[in-house]
């Protein structure tokens, strides 16, 4: 097992490969982590390709997406800590970041990453102390995209309606979901998906998965909105790093806006701009309108804040677990009680400003929320990062 530093979000950030073939077949692409994967390299493509065609039987009859598991939020508020908390338990599949830089052939490259022990780790390239794997949990953007028809270069969105769906498109979006759970072998587990994009698709979200659970994480506007900002910003500089690599024209000449597409986000753009708390503040305030709009349609819907889960973790993840009706983890499953006891402890701080601003755009959600109103509301104080 060797480390190497790289020119990532963080001038310390290192990343640990396994053996020398990890370093040789995915160094480069680790180093050039984005929520939006380049295309893959042709030849590692191909074996993908191969494997799926000569070596797997991949079959599906007798795999159902049971009671699948959908994790919302906006970006920030916690999504990311409760989804590697949830993915440690042994009942749930998930895409993971192989299977979302090799959409093509994931089944093949997922079998090729644990055949050839390619879990190459590292710091997420936020440089915000999240650790991840080739095998760790990923969003699956390119998936949900290709579902809900969204363009990650536009903030323009109009959804179809969910009846406007035709009967095999949702049964495509279920096979691919059951190629999932087949990638993790039997028994066959239930799926487990987090995308904060998701978070303004409830409702179809819903007429897919009538039976699914769906969890709300919401975390305070002040940190929330505050927080999104600075994403931006990141996601802004590891993309300008991923274009300074020659032969690396991710998205071409065009920005990436990682802020769910709410109706009015192109003239919350032109108006304030995307690096503006104005316009997270709109859309964290537009968001939670939308969801508290449809949630009561939901068959199994779960809202919780993030600040809750953070002062009673155990608590907060057990009640997760027992909506989903999943068994909590035992005493064995040392992954996640590791994970539950890092829960709350601050990695680094971050001084958020501007609260008058986002108290005002966000009064109604946040008086429904219970969110109190900050005596000295333009005093920056610190916060504890979330993701």
């Amino acid at each position: 097992m060797s480390e190497a530093r790289v020119n990532g979000a963080s001038a310390s950030q290192k990343v640990t490969y396994p053996n020398l073939h990890s370093r040789l077949l995915l160094g480069g692409l680790f180093e050039r982590q984005y929520s939006i994967p380049e295309d893959p390299p042709w030849l590692f493509e191909q074996a993908g390709k191969f494997i799926e065609r000569w070596l797997l039987s991949i079959d599906l009859s007798d795999i159902g997406v049971d009671r699948p598991i959908f994790l919302l939020g906006l970006p920030r508020s916690g999504t990311t800590m409760v989804q590697d908390l949830c993915c440690t338990h042994p009942e749930l599949a998930y895409i993971t970041n192989a299977m979302h830089q090799f959409p093509d052939c994931f089944c093949g490259i997922e079998k090729l990453r644990k055949w050839l022990h390619l879990d190459v780790s590292g710091e997420r390239y936020l440089g915000d102390s999240v650790p991840v794997s080739v095998g760790s949990p990923n969003e699956g953007l390119q998936f949900w995209a290709k579902w809900f028809d969204w363009d990650a270069c536009s903030p323009e969105y109009h959804p179809r309606a969910p009846e406007e769906y035709s009967p095999q498109e949702i049964e495509d979006i279920h096979t691919l979901i059951r190629r999932v759970i087949w990638c993790f072998g039997k028994p066959w587990r239930r799926f487990f998906s987090k995308n904060p994009a998701a978070v303004t698709d409830l409702e179809r979200l819903h007429h897919f998965f009538p039976d699914g659970r769906f969890i709300h994480i919401v975390r305070d506007p002040r940190s929330c909105a505050n927080s999104m900002r600075k994403h931006y910003k990141l996601e802004q500089q590891q993309l300008n790093r991923v274009r300074s690599y020659k032969r690396h024209r991710l998205l071409g000449n065009n920005e990436f806006i990682p802020y769910p597409r709410v109706k009015k986000l192109p003239e919350y753009l032109r108006t304030w701009g995307p690096d503006s708390i104005r316009t997270t503040a709109h859309v964290w305030s537009d968001c939670l309108e939308m969801v508290n709009a449809v949630k009561d349609q939901v068959h199994h819907f779960l809202e919780i804040r993030y600040e809750d889960i953070l002062a009673e973790p155990q608590r907060r993840i057990a009640q997760i677990f027992e909506f989903c009706e999943l068994p909590y983890p035992g005493a064995d499953n040392r992954e996640f009680h590791t994970k539950l006891a890092s829960v709350g402890r601050i990695h680094h701080q971050n001084r958020y400003a501007d609260f008058d601003i986002i108290e005002q755009i966000c009064a109604r959600e946040m008086q429904r929320l219970s969110y109190a109103s900050s005596e000295n509301p333009a005093m920056a104080v610190h916060q504890p990062a979330a993701t």
